[in-house]
């Protein structure tokens, strides 16, 4: 392997939906809209490069009982990224000392990826970011695979995708890259040293 890719929510930063409704809505409210389709539904959809003001109005069309929620829980998305996931940042120093060439493929709205940047500097160290926002693919549709080993340059055998998610190194295998499951940093630096690549 010649290049890695990482996932970005949970494998670079810490993000979690329920910190941008804590304590602004009742935890059982929290807990009904989270649980909701159609919440997923629209996340997926702005992943994939739905403006956000198009998915408030979708909200209020699908949903009229949710949108007031939707609206406190997109005024304080801040909220859902507390910071680095601890170690990563320096597992990918290590592979860029290396040698390793780093890539960012994240499932984000184009709007806040800001928010992830500022979160953990690193992500400015890896060589390029895929947003699926911003290129209107998102994971797992194995298009934005392709599309991501055609912007990095790289060769599906040559490409280690690390992904919190199975369904999406499912379909990264699929088109024919290398994956690791990430559950930690520690973890995933065992991995990586058994691989040969620290």
């Amino acid at each position: 392997m010649t290049a890695l890719i990482f996932d970005v929510a949970n494998v670079i930063v810490d993000w979690d939906p329920m910190r941008a409704l804590a304590g602004a809505v009742p935890d059982e409210v929290a807990n009904d809209f989270l649980a909701a389709e159609v919440f997923w539904e629209l996340n997926a959809r702005t992943d994939a490069g739905m403006p956000l003001a198009d998915a408030v109005v979708e909200m209020d069309d699908q949903a009229p009982h949710l949108v007031d929620v939707y609206r406190v829980y997109l005024e304080r998305f801040p909220l859902t990224v507390s910071g680095p996931i601890a170690g990563t940042a320096e597992v990918i120093g290590e592979l860029l000392a290396a040698g390793v060439r780093c890539y960012g493929l994240s499932n984000w709205a184009k709007e806040n990826f800001n928010i992830a940047r500022r979160a953990n500097p690193v992500i400015d160290d890896l060589a390029d970011v895929i947003v699926s926002g911003e290129v209107g693919l998102a994971k797992p549709d194995p298009e934005i695979f392709r599309y991501a080993l055609d912007r990095f340059d790289t060769r599906a055998d040559e490409t280690l995708m690390i992904d919190d998610t199975q369904g999406n190194l499912d379909s990264a295998a699929e088109v024919g890259l290398g994956t690791v499951l990430f559950t930690s940093a520690a973890q995933l630096r065992d991995e990586l040293v058994r691989l040969r690549l620290l």
